[in-house]
């Protein structure tokens, strides 16, 4: 899900930054209208967005507060609780960012779960992906208006189960 993810948000911010500059942003290259800036996030949104979308149930629940242990003997559900390296997720908010919400896996471990008991013999360490977001910045000689660039954040998707990393 997570590649899916990715490639569907790269997509649509080529779409949004290949679009044509509108009559009033011919003056202020680089420069949108805060009306522009919506037509751009909405059809963002409606051709890209359902897909993309950070699940409700994860915007409108507390705070995952469980521990590894409770982790390791609940172990059923989704694939986040079923791991041997089970994670939780935490949305990032930031509104000069498109997406908006990003949800971030966190490990609930040290160790990985072997056998319903954590075992520190192993690492549960995160997963990174490289993500393409849009940040829009105002326009220094018209507040009014914006700039969108793109830019990539580095976002962990997931937690693994390696064996440590020892040094010679």
């Amino acid at each position: 899900m997570a590649w899916a993810s990715l490639k569907m948000i790269s997509l649509g911010s080529l779409l949004i930054l290949s679009e044509q500059h509108d009559a009033s942003s011919s003056r202020r290259p680089g420069c949108i209208s805060q009306s522009e800036m919506d037509k751009r996030a909405s059809r963002f949104r409606r051709i890209y967005w359902n897909r993309l979308t950070v699940p409700i149930e994860l915007l409108q629940q507390p705070r995952d507060t469980r521990t590894c242990a409770q982790a390791a003997v609940q172990m059923r559900g989704d694939l986040n609780n079923r791991s041997l390296a089970p994670w939780t997720y935490s949305i990032n908010r930031d509104n000069d960012r498109f997406p908006h919400e990003i949800a971030f896996a966190e490990c609930l471990c040290q160790g990985c779960i072997i056998n319903q008991l954590e075992n520190l013999s192993y690492n549960s360490v995160p997963v990174f992906a490289p993500l393409m977001v849009l940040k829009k910045t105002r326009c220094t000689l018209d507040p009014d208006t914006y700039m969108v660039k793109k830019d990539f954040i580095t976002v962990s998707v997931a937690c693994t189960c390696v064996v440590p990393n020892y040094t010679d």
